[in-house]
């Protein structure tokens, strides 16, 4: 099993818009500096980065670690059910949080906005743990209801989710990588969107 921090650490590495030091990517991954050095050694051994002058990612193939060390749906998740598409509730969704709440879709909902392959039958979004109290209350107000099999998914992860992350049509969506792992490790037709989205946006792996 990969530990979260490497995960972490990875995440950043990926996502990062420049090289960094070694004392940079400690602080972005939150993962102390002699841990955060072992994981360093060890990714430059398999020859994913390279650490001089400064840490780069050099085999993109990173993010499978990703893919394979967290999958999405193993991730805590507190869903709710609503009767209008998946496509409406998307904007829908954003327009609730908009100035409030921190969020970024992920999954289907995402590649809708980034690189539309298969329409989203299921709406995956990353949110604050401190936050889901609110969110819970926001939903319900508005006619999304607590279900366990619901087809919103309001995911919790500690790899900061939010790290990479930017605007789409008005919308937030996760890092082009982390909606690449997070599609490749649901499989089936998530799995096509993923391939999909790499040749879309140009991600080598």
């Amino acid at each position: 099993m990969i530990p979260a921090s490497a995960l972490r650490v990875v995440n950043v590495l990926l996502n990062a818009p420049s090289p960094l030091s070694l004392r940079e990517l400690s602080r972005e991954a939150r993962v102390p500096l002699s841990v955060c050095s072992r994981y360093v050694n060890e990714l430059e051994r398999l020859g994913y980065l390279r650490k001089r002058p400064r840490i780069k990612v050099v085999n993109q193939e990173l993010v499978y670690l990703i893919a394979y060390g967290r999958p999405l749906r193993s991730l805590r998740a507190t869903s709710f059910e609503s009767l209008e598409r998946p496509q409406h509730l998307i904007k829908k969704i954003a327009l609730l949080a908009e100035g409030r709440l921190a969020y970024a879709f992920t999954h289907l909902a995402g590649a809708e906005l980034v690189a539309p392959y298969v329409v989203p039958n299921e709406v995956y979004l990353y949110v604050e743990e401190k936050q889901l109290g609110e969110w819970a209350r926001v939903l319900e107000g508005s006619g999304m209801y607590p279900s366990d099999g619901g087809s919103i998914h309001l995911v919790v992860s500690d790899l900061d989710p939010f790290y990479g992350a930017r605007e789409v049509r008005g919308v937030r969506v996760v890092s082009d990588f982390l909606l690449f792992a997070d599609l490749y490790s649901c499989g089936g037709r998530a799995r096509e969107a993923a391939r999909f989205l790499a040749q879309k946006v140009g991600l080598r792996v």
